[in-house]
């Protein structure tokens, strides 16, 4: 069915995708799959013909469509994976993988628990052993393949906290054992990153750009993307923007691309470049993290600007990005959007209010802020800080 499906895309330059979605079907009743297609345009296209409303994407289509291991999901498992996905993506903890390891195997689990407790019973050893031993071979093998997914949250806790030293580590031990070309080039670019914060930004971008041949093809604009969080943890924020404009420029329909171009020039950049980058982004066709990035870089525009409205817009984006705040990956976002929302509070005279909003942000956000925003905050709250 697929592939039926493939062969008009290609013959429109479309590169197929298998993206996460959620919505209503007819009943009312709350539905989580995938849907096979170009874009994201084409996705709401064919949910909306099935008669789904309130439609949420939950991925770019560029990122889904390098995501092979979708097509192995069995057509009888998709939307238990695809809800996994989802709660992956607010709260990616042990927690989490357990309660879905436990409900996908909680049958054979109770007959497991039904033989201990007669073994125990009876004072039969030998069916207490088998039971126990059926346990382990039902839990530890996928708990041993999960160790990699504990490590790189790992990761990412100590990379939003400057801790440079455990990060570089457990990088290390990612890169050995990962055979994911997506996350061995995702592992490669947070080294760099490190190598970059160190003084070696040369270096660090050097070793980005390596990676252009193998994914400029199946992703334009996205090795471009990843130079500029390069160049943004080395303090070169001229570079920063100059790489996004790259990126957008290598995918002009991109809207993450462009969405992540506005961002810098309002943060950054030439804000009088965010409007008309803005104009062209439907926020229907973001994925759901990604709409929080469209009243940051509102807000961002507006506070540049000295006007009101960027407290509401900025409040608004902490807001969105807060529903995520369990994913270590959003924690420098979070963070910096959180102190620019902070910073307007203070220049409308609510310093107090300002000092909450960076509470719990401020590690994070004195690791990976903004030289000018981090500026701005001591000069506003004079010492304050938490």
């Amino acid at each position: 069915m697929r592939g039926a499906v493939l062969a008009p895309l290609q013959q429109r330059g479309l590169t197929m995708a298998r993206i996460l979605f959620s919505a209503h079907d007819p009943a009312g009743h709350t539905l989580t799959d995938y849907v096979d297609a170009g874009n994201a345009e084409e996705a709401l296209a064919s949910l909306a013909a099935r008669g789904l409303a309130n439609i949420r994407l939950h991925d770019a289509a560029d990122m889904a469509a390098l995501r092979d291991d979708r097509d192995a999901v069995p057509a009888s498992m998709r939307q238990q994976q695809a809800a996994f996905e989802l709660r992956l993506q607010t709260d990616p903890g042990v927690r989490t993988f357990l309660t879905e390891l436990f409900r996908r195997n909680r049958l054979w689990l109770a007959i497991d628990a039904c033989l201990l407790l007669w073994g125990l019973i009876g004072g039969d050893r030998v069916l207490v052993a088998l039971a126990l031993l059926f346990l382990a071979l039902s839990l530890l093998p996928p708990l041993w393949q999960y160790r990699h997914a504990m490590r790189y949250d790992r990761m990412l806790r100590a990379c939003a906290l400057g801790q440079w030293d455990l990060a570089s580590t457990l990088l290390a031990q990612l890169a050995a054992g990962s055979r994911k070309p997506l996350l061995t080039f995702d592992v490669a670019v947070r080294a760099a990153c490190i190598r970059a914060v160190r003084g070696d930004l040369a270096g660090a971008r050097a070793a980005v750009e390596a990676w252009r041949t193998e994914f400029d093809a199946k992703a334009p604009g996205m090795v471009d993307q990843r130079i500029a969080t390069v160049c943004h943890a080395g303090g070169d924020y001229a570079g920063f923007v100059e790489a996004m404009r790259a990126a957008y420029s290598a995918a002009p329909t991109n809207l993450t691309h462009r969405l992540d171009l506005a961002l810098a020039e309002a943060r950054v950049g030439d804000p009088d470049a965010v409007p008309h980058l803005l104009a062209g982004i439907d926020e229907a066709k973001l994925p759901s993290f990604g709409r929080p990035f469209v009243d940051w870089a509102r807000g961002m525009l507006a506070l540049r600007h000295g006007h009101p409205e960027a407290l509401a817009a900025l409040g608004r984006a902490t807001q969105g990005f807060l529903e995520y705040a369990a994913n270590p990956a959003v924690w420098s976002s979070l963070a910096l959007c959180s102190g620019a929302y902070a910073l307007a509070l203070a220049q409308q005279g609510r310093p107090r209010e300002a000092q909450a909003a960076l509470q719990h942000v401020w590690p994070v956000l004195k690791v990976h802020g903004d030289r000018l925003l981090l500026t701005m905050l001591r000069r506003e709250l004079k010492g304050a800080l938490p």
